[in-house]
């Protein structure tokens, strides 16, 4: 099969954190919690998502003869939506910008940093405005007995003074995996060691050698135990770490 899986996405939680502080610092990293600056907005509908709409004037240009030699691109806008469940003091905020807890105003769209996360495992990703975007009710908002009360908030994101529309976050992803030495000798009845290193998007590695799984092509002529090769007969074995999908080897050769 083509393609790697473990970068086919299936998003099982997520959340939406906004700030109506617009210098609120954004955590270090995906793996760090959101500061008290940021508040979240509770339950969201996993069936509708985080919809993403782009909108942008385009006008091509043609020579004689019809055939097209340029298009011009200006105007360009994104909108990305989610759906609250929960009726609290976020959402209410979101919904009806300017209002107080007795007293409903008409709504003016106010500027907020909103951080947009998505989980599912172990792996997170984030997207925060770079600047900030301006959040208005998109659609019908009411009660009945029926349906749970909800509401579709559109953000429209405004980009920074160098067009940059979000700060991203995520996890690092696993993406080889280097036994080390490559080849190694030991004499029947000895033990000798190996590493396992594994390498992560983000260029940062670890030393996983414990955490993997390894075997041994022959174990009549060398058995493997947590990175330790245990030499039993003369002779050649293959000796292979497996962690999270990604694999290396090592070629063991065991001496009388």
């Amino acid at each position: 099969m083509a393609g790697d899986p473990t970068k086919a996405n299936l998003w099982t939680d997520a959340d939406v954190y906004v700030s109506w502080n617009l210098n609120a610092a954004l955590p270090a990293d995906a793996n760090t919690p959101f500061g008290p600056e940021w508040h979240l907005v509770g339950l969201l509908d996993g069936d509708e998502g985080f919809p993403e709409t782009r909108d942008e004037d385009t006008d091509d240009k043609f020579a004689w003869g019809g055939i097209l030699v340029r298009t011009s691109r200006n105007h360009f806008k994104l909108t990305k939506s989610f759906t609250c469940l929960e009726d609290n003091e976020t959402t209410r905020k979101l919904v009806w910008p300017g209002s107080t807890a007795t007293k409903i105003k008409v709504p003016v769209p106010e500027r907020v940093k909103v951080a947009f996360e998505t989980r599912e495992g172990d792996k997170v990703r984030r997207l925060a405005t770079s600047l900030y975007g301006e959040c208005q009710l998109d659609g019908d908002h009411g009660e009945n007995e029926v349906d749970l009360e909800s509401a579709t908030i559109a953000c429209t994101i405004f980009p920074n003074a160098n067009k940059d529309l979000f700060d991203r976050q995520d996890t690092p992803v696993l993406e080889s995996l280097a036994v080390t030495p490559a080849t190694l000798s030991v004499a029947d009845g000895e033990i000798g060691a190996l590493v396992a290193t594994a390498t992560y998007s983000d260029e940062s590695t670890a030393d996983v050698t414990a955490e993997a799984t390894w075997t041994s092509s022959d174990s009549t002529k060398a058995t493997m135990s947590a990175g330790f090769v245990t030499g039993v007969a003369a002779g050649a074995s293959t000796v292979t770490a497996t962690y999270l999908g990604q694999s290396d080897t090592c070629a063991v050769t065991v001496t009388a």
